[in-house]
């Protein structure tokens, strides 16, 4: 079960990547790559917690 939000976060980092190839905004590289880095910072969380049980 802990396999969801691994992939969860993984797809919602790759979603942020490409939304914001389509939106045009003001701080927009270093807000969708800090959004990108912290999802991916998640799933990794879980890979971890994961692989203990």
């Amino acid at each position: 079960m802990k396999i969801r939000p691994i992939i969860f976060f993984i797809l919602l980092s790759a979603a942020v990547q490409i939304i914001g190839l389509t939106v045009d905004f003001p701080w927009k590289g270093i807000t969708l790559w800090t959004l990108s880095v912290i999802f991916l910072l998640m799933a990794a969380y879980f890979t971890r917690s994961a692989a203990k049980n």
